[in-house]
């Protein structure tokens, strides 16, 4: 594991008002019957919830921990078989991002690892075992000065750069068809990534995007950070774009010596760093969304 540890923040929203929230969800995860197995959600991705931390108050006024894993299946050590299912074991090798939210200003704090638990695999996981509720939003919380701009700006162009578009994790339809269209077009040029702009030409001094669909779209692009490296929004209002991925509030720090933890060592130290920085940032969050 490496020892630079990198954390984003995220508000949680629910797609269906009338389903659970998040922090309900996570307490029917952990007290699931099939808690200790490992749940394929959609790519075949292998994920579970672990380490479930919460106090009777939390979805008032506190917080919850835990740990989302990603089964490892691949490059492992000679502990298992290449390729085989780590079943049987208390932990098995895994891709571990911890996190902590806040229910009640629904924002989330997770852990950003390479081939881990991305936004949307939570989302996967959820919908896979609580059937069937419909899962979350989940949008980048960002600095104050850049939601204000968002929201208040009158948004002309969107610019978006995805990475092998053909391995991406699309689910619902509309994300298959977007998928599937830059697929297309990085398949018919022979490159591996695509760069689309979205707006207006000059002259047009009256029109503005969807505003709807353009916050599906960042919604998109959240849930698939493996694969979309940038997205900026422009509005009328100023001459450079809003780049969303650079605006959003993050944690990276070095935890020098946490390879040489164990399991339970290594993640006690990431929790803790992530409880840390969520007080360094809960005020702001508090002015944005309590």
């Amino acid at each position: 594991m490496d020892s630079k540890i990198k954390a984003r923040f995220y508000q949680v929203e629910n797609v269906n008002g009338n389903d659970d929230p998040l922090y309900h969800c996570l307490e029917q995860l952990w007290d699931h019957p099939d808690r200790v197995r490992y749940q394929t959600i959609h790519g075949g991705i292998r994920v579970r919830l672990e380490r479930y931390e919460s106090n009777h108050d939390a979805a008032r006024r506190g917080f919850v921990d835990g740990e989302l894993v990603r089964q490892q299946t691949e490059n492992i050590p000679p502990i298992a078989e290449q390729g085989q299912p780590l079943e049987g074991m208390d932990r098995p090798l895994g891709h571990r991002c911890a996190f902590r939210y806040h229910p009640r200003t629904r924002a989330l704090l997770l852990e950003s690892r390479q081939n881990g638990v991305t936004p949307m695999r939570m989302d996967g996981l959820v919908k896979t075992v609580l059937r069937p509720h419909k899962g979350f939003y989940l949008t980048p919380v960002v600095t104050e000065d850049a939601l204000d701009r968002l929201r208040n700006g009158t948004p002309r162009r969107v610019t978006f750069r995805v990475a092998s578009p053909g391995n991406m994790d699309a689910v619902e339809a509309d994300e298959r068809q977007i998928e599937e269209n830059l697929t297309r077009m990085a398949n018919n040029f022979g490159g591996l990534s695509v760069e689309v702009s979205v707006g207006f030409p000059r002259g047009n001094n009256d029109r503005a995007l969807v505003r709807g669909s353009l916050n599906r779209a960042i919604r998109w692009a959240t849930g698939n950070r493996d694969h979309v490296e940038k997205f900026a929004v422009k509005i009328s209002e100023e001459e450079s774009p809003i780049d969303v991925f650079s605006e959003q509030i993050k944690v990276v720090q070095d935890l020098p010596g946490i390879q040489n933890l164990d399991v339970d060592a290594n993640y006690e130290a990431r929790r803790d760093l992530l409880r840390r920085a969520f007080d360094d940032y809960l005020p702001i969050i508090e002015r944005l969304y309590g």
